[in-house]
């Protein structure tokens, strides 16, 4: 069963804001702490958007500095309902920062930047002055400090030291904490005031270039490892962290949902010379043509390829590059541990090899760049794995030609089963297909808080994919809304076990229910992705049900996913394609699910666009006044 992640998560629109350098010192011979202020800390309007007030509540926050470009030119994302439309000519130059501190009441918030030679951000900041103009957009997310852990391990670099600080700042007393910090000399430490009962070691490079150390996985070793559960929060340069979470995850057996590892930034390396440039000249231009051929054709080959990802899946799924990572370096011992035939595995890793997703030495597998990544990220190795949904929706694609010609769902399993049909006995494939609405549904839960009157709500039933996930954040925003979900016991089970947070869960009604449609004379029901999952036909048919079903006086606020408003989105297709093969539905646009709703009998009050291409609609039954 999945390990609860101590650390729950709110998310915000993401804003982009035009603020002022109001101050600006060096707070160490390291570090330069700029203080930024002005009116779009609080709500603001721009362009006809109603925009909301700066919030950062997590130690690790970080906001994006926008820079002008080697040119002089500062470009600059478009500003939608809760996220920013990123142009499609010229991407804009920008880093991400920590806010250090944030004091609404004053207007003023902190950020510090690492001192060092070159570097868009840094000389940026060693040359701000009090007047300047700043650009930045977020926070987008919060995350809380760790709940039901014995002790903290926080790891970091200088980059990592603004987010350490506040942290420490923030620590509620009698938290027990060991911190580790990497400076370049002991002239860069700094006071940190904190009420925990912490531990700070301050780990000296001694003039050695940063990133090109092992200072911290060396003191994370040699550390005296406390009783109890830890947490471990670990940032910094890329490369330096992976023996740090070998060593975590492998060695001391720190579940991932206890570990927030980040890299902060990678170390460059010098780029090899070009060779044979000059002599080459006259014979590239000669075989221009025949050369663009040969492209073509490797290209075509490339896309056309389906071997390296039905490799890859099968690795992950076997969980090879977690046991290479272990230790477990030989064919006969990785054929053992993942009970593969040897002679077929020993085959699968040699095509590895071939792929540059394994190494072969002396010493047996070993992994490279790549698949450090898919061991790494926890997001890869769930995407990969052949027994999730999104393994699964790419294997869909399969049945597109049956999609296209009937419109419908073409998909069938090697069972020969539907998608939905092997939902429905598959624990991990509906799992996991819920839990990716659920993360979705974090970015579009502030547009639904802020779309409808919740005031005059005194209590509402959810129901839906990601119903979880804004309930949760409806009850944070209004504590006397009365709520309940309805769903398969199987489902209720996982939000109360991985999604609800602790805080909200005692305040969330948990209601076992088949089917979707509401109990007679629910008075507001909030229906969340219900009809991603539905083709047209039963789509209409649920909400008519649900239409049957409402008070006289109820309100059915219907959220779904439309169509792409950036025509340049080269995903948006891709996901139209996977939920048409999966499921028969697609991503409709908006006058789709409302001619799905008239169908249905519901008349339609309003249509809210809460942003990340999504929509949230106020329809009540026939015969009774729409809300807006």
């Amino acid at each position: 069963m999945p390990t609860r992640n101590p650390r729950s998560v709110v998310t915000f629109p993401i804003v982009l804001r035009e603020l002022t350098v109001l101050r600006a010192e060096n707070i160490t011979p390291g570090m330069r702490r700029l203080t930024l202020g002005g009116a779009q800390l609080r709500a603001f309007t721009r362009d006809g958007l109603d925009l909301p007030e700066l919030r950062t509540e997590g130690f690790d926050d970080h906001v994006k500095f926008f820079f002008a470009d080697d040119e002089g030119t500062l470009v600059l994302p478009g500003q939608n309902v809760s996220s920013l439309d990123w142009p499609a000519d010229g991407r804009p130059v920008a880093k991400d920062y920590t806010p250090v501190r944030f004091d609404p009441d004053a207007g003023e918030i902190d950020f510090d930047f690492v001192r060092h030679a070159g570097g868009v951000a840094s000389t940026w900041a060693e040359r701000a002055a009090p007047g300047e103009s700043a650009w930045i957009a977020g926070p987008k997310m919060s995350h809380s400090h760790p709940e039901g852990v014995d002790w903290l391990l926080v790891v970091g670099d200088e980059t990592a030291l603004p987010a350490i600080g506040r942290w420490l700042a923030e620590m509620p007393a009698g938290t027990v904490a060991r911190v580790f910090v990497e400076i370049a000399d002991d002239s860069h430490r700094q006071e940190l005031p904190t009420r925990a009962e912490a531990q700070v070691v301050w780990l000296s490079r001694d003039g050695a270039p940063a990133g090109t150390t092992d200072l911290l996985e060396r003191a994370v070793r040699d550390m005296e490892w406390l009783p109890g559960t830890a947490y471990a929060w670990v940032a910094g340069e890329t490369v330096t962290l992976k023996g740090i979470r070998r060593h975590l995850v492998t060695e001391r057996r720190v579940a991932r949902e206890h570990t927030h590892i980040t890299g902060y930034w990678r170390r460059a390396t010098p780029a090899p010379a070009a060779q044979g440039d000059a002599d080459a000249h006259g014979q590239v231009a000669a075989d221009h043509s025949e050369a663009e051929a040969d492209d073509a054709h490797e290209r075509l080959h490339r896309l056309t390829d389906p071997a390296p990802g039905h490799a890859i899946r099968a690795a992950v799924t076997l969980g090879l590059f977690e046991l290479v990572d272990g230790g477990t370096r030989d064919a006969a011992r990785l054929a053992e541990r993942t009970g593969a035939d040897p002679v077929t595995l020993t085959a699968l890793l040699t095509y590895l090899v071939s792929l540059d997703l394994l190494a072969l030495d002396g010493d047996g597998y070993r992994l490279t760049a790549v698949s450090e990544e898919l061991v790494e990220d926890d997001h890869s190795a769930d995407e990969y794995h052949l027994g999730g949904a999104q393994a699964a929706l790419d294997a869909s694609l399969s049945g597109l030609v049956p999609t296209l010609l009937t419109g419908r769902a073409g998909y069938r399993t090697a069972a020969g089963e539907t998608f939905v049909e092997a939902m429905a006995h598959d624990a991990r494939l509906a799992g996991t297909a819920r839990a990716a609405v659920e993360e979705e549904a974090r970015w579009i839960a502030p547009g639904v808080v802020r779309a409808h009157d919740w005031s005059a709500v005194p209590e509402m039933t959810a129901t839906g994919p990601g119903a979880g996930t804004v309930v949760g954040a409806l009850v944070r925003a209004f504590p006397g809304l009365r709520a309940r979900v309805t769903a398969l016991p199987s489902v209720l089970r996982a939000l109360r076990e991985e999604i609800l947070d602790t805080d909200v869960l005692p305040h969330v009604e948990l209601v076992p229910q088949t089917g979707a449609a509401p109990a007679p004379g629910t008075r507001t029901l909030l229906m969340c992705r219900q009809l991603a999952w539905l083709g047209d036909e039963d789509a209409a048919h649920l909400l008519a049900e649900t239409a049957a079903a409402l008070a006289a006086d109820g309100t059915l606020l219907l959220v779904e996913q439309v169509t792409a408003a950036d025509p340049d989105d080269a995903d948006a297709p891709l996901d139209h394609l996977r939920l048409k093969c999966a499921f028969g539905s697609g991503v409709r646009d908006v006058s789709g699910l409302t001619d799905l709703a008239e169908r249905a009998g519901l008349a339609v009050g309003a249509c809210h666009d809460i942003g990340w291409d999504h929509r949230l609609w106020v329809l009540t039954a026939p015969g009774r006044p729409a809300p807006r």
